[in-house]
């Protein structure tokens, strides 16, 4: 009985022994770094919310590319037909008759294309055809087309006058986008007492109206009449000076005065001439009505085309 007592209070003390033991591993566990690759789930770090997304493309259909617009060719040529001289324009596609002349007539005429540019801001490009009708100082036609759909339509045609009164220049000149027409205006051919050659020619700014048409704007940028003012102030001084012949006196005073009178600075036109040819003064007085209605006469010409 007493050998039993004992036995089992053996085993008692190993079973002791052995919890402790394991009591103290399970603590050594608790506190043991974990791995550093393991990682528990409740303190995972999420994904950044910055993580970049793909590309929006990638779902959708490729972008069409912009179409290009098409740029007509211009060309102008003749053609014979049934007895007659065509004047045919062209643009890559469309054909358009300008005029349908008697042989002898074509020969004494011209056309061509003067200038190609977007006038009207569209994107594209318009043209001016240049017609000269003949003669030793007549006449300087202008017509301008643009493409429509399947075609080519007129949009203006104008007559600058004689001599030198043609276009000269395209620009901006007021940077809105529309393009001006620079020209020479000859409204003073053959006034009283001067001939054609002693004619003086004056600036001449053409505007485009939202309907396409051209008109005379050139009071809307004085620094070319205000140049021009001054160009001919400097000749008729050296005329004088020179004491060249009345009638190139006359001319340079005419132009100085009707710039002046396009500007609205009549006074300072008339202070001008008087300053620098008394004599120049007594003849413009006489011809003040004609100066005055030539200068309200419409820029340019739209005479029914023949």
């Amino acid at each position: 009985m007493k050998m039993a007592s004992v036995g089992m209070a053996l085993l008692a003390g190993i079973c002791l022994a052995a919890l402790a033991a394991a009591c103290e591993g399970g603590e050594e566990a608790a506190t043991a770094t974990p791995p550093a690759t393991r990682t528990s789930k409740a303190t995972a770090t999420p994904p950044p919310l910055t993580a970049t997304p793909l590309p929006l493309t990638s779902t959708l259909e490729p972008a069409t590319p912009t179409q290009q617009v098409r740029q007509p060719i211009w060309t102008i040529s003749q053609r014979s037909s049934a007895g007659q001289v065509q004047m045919v324009l062209e643009d890559g596609q469309n054909e358009y008759t300008v005029a349908s002349l008697d042989p002898e007539l074509a020969r004494s005429q011209r056309w061509e294309i003067a200038f190609v540019a977007d006038v009207n801001a569209d994107g594209v490009v318009e043209v001016i055809v240049n017609h000269y009708t003949g003669g030793a100082h007549c006449c300087f036609e202008y017509l301008i087309f643009s493409e429509a759909p399947n075609a080519i339509q007129l949009d203006d045609a104008f007559l600058l006058g004689q001599g030198n009164a043609r276009i000269t220049a395209i620009k901006d000149l007021d940077g809105d986008g529309v393009l001006e027409l620079e020209a020479y205006d000859d409204r003073l051919a053959y006034f009283p007492d001067l001939s054609f050659a002693e004619s003086p020619v004056l600036p001449l700014v053409l505007c485009r109206s939202v309907q396409g048409v051209y008109g005379d704007c050139t009071p809307q940028f004085p620094e070319r009449l205000e140049s021009s003012a001054s160009e001919s102030e400097g000749r008729l001084s050296d005329a004088v000076q020179r004491q060249l012949p009345e009638e190139a006196k006359r001319s340079e005073a005419l132009a100085l005065l009707a710039t002046y009178l396009r500007l609205g600075m009549d006074e300072e036109g008339w202070s001008k001439v008087r300053s620098l040819c008394p004599e120049c003064e007594g003849w413009l007085m006489q011809n003040l009505g004609e100066l005055e209605q030539r200068l309200s006469s419409a820029q340019p010409s739209r005479q029914a085309r023949q």
